[in-house]
C-alpha cells in the first residue's frame, strides 16, 4: 500500500521497544482500522518517521499530494495512529486541508484549526481526551487562511510542537493552492503522497519544485495505492 523514501536515517543503535502500552485511540474514526498488510505497512511507514523526532520538542510533519483523490489524508492519519498504538507518541492531526475539509469532524467543541490560527494560546486549554488528539479545520478556515503568513501561525506550531511528541498538518494538494506550500513551509518538513496512477514524473517533479522554491523540506514520497503490473516477487529482485 504504501513506502517511503525519506532524505533521513535513524539514529544508529537506536532501537524501539515494542511492548510499551498502547496509546488511546481518537475518539472520531476518520477511517475504517487497517488491518493485514495495509497496517503493517503503516507500522513500517510510522517507524521511518519515528526517526524524525526531534530531542528538544514535537515534529511538525506536514502531508499533501499533488493533486486531490491521492489519499493524503488517509496516509497522514493512519500514520498518526501507527505512531500512537506501535510507539507510544503523543500525536496531533490537523485538518488543514480548507478546500475539502472532514465532514466527521465539523460541529466539534473543541478549538478548531481556523480558531487557533487566530487565538495560539487555546493549545494551552485543551483537554487531551484521545490520542491522536485531532482537530478539525473549523468552518472559517477558508476565510482564514490569510493567517498562514502571519506570525500567530508559526507561534501555533511552536505552541503545538511543545505539547505533542509529532504535530502532522494534513494539507490541501500542492498542485491546487499555493497556500500549500505556504503552511508547509513553517513547519519540519513535508511528506508528498503519491498515488501510482498519478505517478508521472513531471506532474510529481512540478509539485516538488512549487514547495522548495518556498523553502519547503521535502522529507520523501509515499507512495499509495501501490499496485504491482508484475508478480511481486519479481519487484523484491529488482
Amino acid at each position: 500500500m504504501s513506502k517511503i523514501f525519506d532524505a533521513y536515517k535513524k539514529r544508529s543503535g537506536e532501537s524501539v521497544d515494542l511492548t510499551q502500552e498502547i496509546g488511546r485511540v481518537g475518539s472520531v474514526e476518520l477511517y475504517p482500522a487497517t488491518t493485514g498488510k495495509q497496517e503493517t505497512d503503516f507500522n513500517q511507514l510510522a517507524n521511518r518517521v519515528l526517526g524524525l523526532r526531534l530531542d528538544n520538542r514535537g515534529s511538525v510533519i506536514c502531508f499533501a499530494s499533488t493533486a486531490s483523490g491521492e489519499g493524503a489524508s488517509f496516509v497522514s492519519y493512519n500514520t498518526a495512529r501507527a505512531l500512537v498504538r506501535t510507539y507510544n507518541q503523543k500525536v496531533c492531526w490537523i485538518d488543514g486541508n480548507f478546500l475539502s475539509p472532514q465532514a466527521k469532524l465539523k460541529g466539534q467543541e473543541r478549538a478548531s484549526f481556523a480558531s487557533l490560527l487566530q487565538d495560539p494560546e487555546l493549545v494551552g486549554h485543551f483537554i487531551l481526551d484521545a490520542n491522536p488528539y485531532l482537530v478539525g479545520a473549523g468552518s472559517n478556515l477558508l476565510s482564514a487562511k490569510g493567517l498562514f503568513a502571519d506570525e500567530k501561525y508559526k507561534e501555533l506550531l511552536g505552541l503545538l510542537a511543545q505539547q505533542f511528541d509529532f504535530v502532522f498538518l494534513d494539507l490541501p494538494p500542492v498542485l491546487e493552492t499555493s497556500d500549500s506550500a505556504l503552511m508547509a513551509a513553517e513547519a519540519d518538513g513535508l511528506l508528498l503522497v503519491i498515488e501510482q496512477k498519478f505517478l508521472k514524473y513531471e506532474i510529481v517533479q512540478h509539485g516538488v519544485n512549487i514547495l522548495q522554491e518556498k523553502g519547503v523540506q521535502v522529507l520523501g514520497s509515499v507512495i499509495n495505492r501501490r499496485e504491482f503490473v508484475l508478480p511481486k516477487i519479481i519487484y523484491d529482485r529488482l
